[in-house]
């Protein structure tokens, strides 16, 4: 299925961060060179998550509210991006402590599958084109 081509920044820097997601992941689960994996992760937060999060939050989650999309999809996001900040915001002071960086790099996995194959899905067949056109007006 061809993907809305207002949706494409979105959608591409999504398959971005999935992909890198997936191999920081897969990196820290081998459990080789765990301190360059956790810095890693910090960075990936520091300079990419961290945009994904404040832009959907400024700008696609309003949207998405103001054209009635379902409440829980938009709940969810909005409670994820919490979770996903207090986190990456706490990664910094773990040094030594592999637990947090797991349960953050785990839940980011989860979180971009989610927008991927549910929220940017469901946006796509419940939102008109013409209306959908408006986010890139906000965007």
């Amino acid at each position: 299925m061809e993907r809305n081509a207002v949706l494409k920044p979105y959608l591409d820097r999504l398959a971005y961060e999935r992909e890198t997601c997936t191999r920081l992941l897969g990196l820290f689960l081998s459990g080789k060179n765990r301190e360059g994996v956790r810095t890693e992760i910090v960075n990936f937060w520091k300079n990419d998550l961290r945009k994904h999060v404040d832009a959907e939050e400024a700008r696609l989650i309003p949207f998405l509210i103001q054209h009635h999309f379902n409440e829980q999809f938009t709940a969810l996001l909005h409670r994820e991006h919490d979770t996903i900040r207090i986190l990456g915001e706490r990664l910094s002071g773990n040094e030594g402590n592999d637990y947090p960086f797991e349960v953050f790099i785990k839940l980011v996995h989860q979180h971009l599958l989610f927008e991927d194959n549910v929220v940017f899905t469901h946006i796509e067949q419940t939102i008109p084109a013409p209306e959908l056109a408006q986010l890139k007006l906000v965007a």
